[in-house]
């Protein structure tokens, strides 16, 4: 059963409310963050990143690849981005510490 945070959503960008449940859990335990912060990245990268389903559940892999990782410095730098979806995937590495 989705949640209406997942319908609302899913409607507003395109993407399935699976694919966002799966990203929000997907977040949330990948990283040390809680549910809120783990929406607020989501939302960041599906309505101003405009990312795909694939370009969403692409980034969650490399997340998931990276953890552990803070939540809200990865919600910080996809916020940086602003909005481009290049930048937005390299807010991985910049949480790690790693150069680009």
């Amino acid at each position: 059963m989705s949640s209406e945070w997942e319908e609302k959503l899913g409607s507003a960008c395109s993407i399935s409310s699976d694919i966002l449940k799966q990203a929000l859990e997907e977040l949330s335990e990948s990283c040390y963050g809680d549910a809120n912060t783990s929406k607020k990245v989501i939302e960041e990268l599906a309505l101003n990143c405009q990312f795909s389903e694939d370009e969403l559940s692409e980034f969650i892999r490399s997340v998931s690849r990276n953890c552990p990782m803070d939540a809200k410095k990865l919600h910080n730098e996809v916020t940086r981005a602003k909005g481009k979806k290049a930048l937005a995937f390299d807010a991985v590495n910049k949480v790690m510490g790693r150069p680009l």
